[in-house]
This record gives C-alpha cells, structure tokens and sequence, in this order.
C-alpha cells in the first residue's frame, strides 16, 4: 500500500511540474528561481515526495551591500589636533627623594614650595645661562687630553663648563626654547672677582633681554683638597654612569634685601623631583647657602653644580642632557 501512495505522489509531482513548465514556457530558469523560493509550493513538493507535511520558513531577503565612499572621509578637527605637552606633576611623596641641606637654619615649608605654581606669564621665558667659574674643567679620561690654566682649570671651551653649558643650551634651543649663552671666561685672570663681574653681566643681559625668567649659573663642584684626591659624583642617566646634579639655593642670611629667594627654592625643588623621576639618585641635597650668588637679581634663578671635578667630561656632560630635558619638561609644562 505504500509503495502505492509513493507511486501517486510522484505521478502528481511530475504533473505539476510539467504544468509549471508549460505555463511558464520560454524562460524556463527564471520562473523556476521563482518557485523555488515559494514555501507554500516547496512544502506541497515535499508532501507528494514523503509523505510528510513540513512547514518551510521563506528564505531571507537578501540585499546588496551599500556601497563605501571611494575617497576616505576627511579627518575631524579633533584628529588632527596636535597632541598636548605631557604635563608634570607633583605630589608630597615626590619629597621622599628630595634631601635638603639647610646650612642657614631657616626650615622652609618644602610641600608648600613643591606644589606651588611657578609664575612665568603667558610665553615660555627665555633661559639665560652663565658661567661664574667658567674655566672649571674635569678629570680627564684617558682619551680627553686638554691643557690646564691651573688644577681642573682650562681656559679651552672644549674642555671646560662652557662646553657643559652648551649642551643645555643644545637640547633647550631643540625643544623651541629661546637660549642666550654668555661664554665670558668670569674666573679669569681674577678668580676672586669672579661674582663681581658676573653680576654685572646678569645685570646687562636682563635690562636688554626682560623676557628672560630663568638664569642658570651652571658650575661644577670640587673638594677642599684636604684628602688629597677630588670629588667622584656617581648617577646614571638611562642605565649609563654620569655625574650627578646639585641646586645650590641662596638666601638672605646675611641681611642683604632677597625677598624672593624661596621662589628659587621652589624652582630647585620641582627640578630635583623630576631629576629622581626620570634617573633616581641623579641629584645631590638641594642646598641652601647664606649668600645671595646674584640669584636676587631674578625669580628663577639657580646655581647648578654638574659633577665634581673628579668626574669626567662625558659623565658630566651626560648630567648636563639630563638637566636640560627636566628643564624644558618644566618650562612646556607651565605654559
């Protein structure tokens, strides 16, 4: 019997497709396509095939795809903005690597002078770097041969803290810092004077450059030659020996008119703290002396011992780089 039944839902599948055929006579495909996406049909189909009654969902519409812009969208305002200066910070932990030396007794309120803002204006100032013992030179490496005015002394740019000041002056005027060098030999041929006549130098550039709001007298330490042997700075500087770096603050200690020397505090305190951000340990104490160092004559201002003279040239110059990027750090920061 059901090979019977079988037998009929053949014959009346044939039927019906051969009336399809012949109704749909010429273009045989198309109306084909068409019936083939008719659930209805499709299912009666598979009756007369099976036996079985199925219900088939209709297919899913499908739709071209829209097509993309051929030219790729402009970029938005924001896209293109140039990004911003990475700005610096400080924090009361930042004192945890921060020594002072207050020779004078006067304690100032370090987390105060910290975290307060520095005050330069609208524009970026321009940095003024001197030299008050310019012809203070290093122990030279074996491949650093220079001739010597007097013991660590050399009167040659090359070899003395002219050459260190220019390499300040290199990576300020790189980062779009307005540098003015003064290359005046101060020490010589009178050491004693060497203050004297770099006040008067100090003095001269400010009345012709009143833009300038950050002196930097950049020196290099030594030792009272007592022990017979000079002082070794040691610090490193992206994993490499260098020497190490000192603020040397003054104050009005004794009774000169200095009213804004704790704004040089807050300077050597803020570079300090990024000093040990950048190369922990690169910095010695921060010190506080009683004399003013001509650092009365601006805010700003700052005596920066670079090494001993037990050091070499390279490592100090390698301090030297490390200085000038907290500086400009510093200087793009507060803008």
């Amino acid at each position: 019997m059901d090979h019977y039944q079988r037998a009929l839902r053949a014959g009346a599948a044939a039927i019906v497709l051969a009336i399809s055929l012949r109704l749909f006579g010429g273009g045989i495909f198309q109306p084909l396509l068409q019936l083939r996406n008719d659930p209805d049909l499709l299912s009666f189909l598979l009756y007369l095939q099976t036996g079985r009654l199925v219900r088939i969902a209709p297919a899913p519409e499908v739709t071209e795809p829209t097509p993309g812009p051929t030219e790729p969208p402009e970029p938005s305002a924001e896209a293109t903005k140039p990004p911003e200066e990475d700005i610096v910070t400080f924090s009361p932990a930042d004192l945890e690597a921060i020594r002072v030396n207050d020779t004078v007794g006067y304690c100032p309120d370090l987390e105060k002078l910290l975290l307060s803002p520095l005050e330069w204006g609208e524009e970026t100032p321009t940095v003024l770097i001197v030299h008050t013992h310019a012809t203070e030179s290093y122990s030279g490496a074996p491949e650093e041969v220079y001739s010597e005015q007097g013991a660590y002394r050399s009167l040659e740019p090359e070899h003395n803290m002219i050459a260190i000041g220019r390499e300040v002056a290199r990576i300020l005027e790189a980062g779009g810092i307005r540098v003015i060098h003064d290359q005046t030999l101060h020490d010589h041929p009178d050491y004693n004077s060497s203050y004297s006549n770099a006040r008067r130098t100090i003095q001269r550039h400010l009345q012709e450059h009143p833009e300038i709001g950050m002196v930097l007298d950049i020196h290099r330490d030594a030792s009272d030659g007592s022990g017979g042997s000079q002082l070794v700075t040691a610090g490193t500087v992206g994993g490499q020996r260098s020497s190490q770096l000192m603020m040397v603050v003054g104050t009005d200690a004794t009774g000169n008119y200095f009213p804004s020397w704790q704004e040089n505090l807050a300077l050597a305190l803020k570079l300090t703290a990024l000093l040990e951000q950048n190369d922990p340990g690169l910095t010695r104490p921060v010190t506080l002396r009683e004399h003013r160092f001509n650092m009365d004559l601006t805010p700003g201002s700052l005596i920066v011992e670079v090494g001993g003279a037990g050091d070499t040239q390279a490592e100090a110059t390698l301090a030297a780089n490390a200085l000038a990027r907290a500086v400009l750090a510093l200087l793009k920061s507060t803008q």
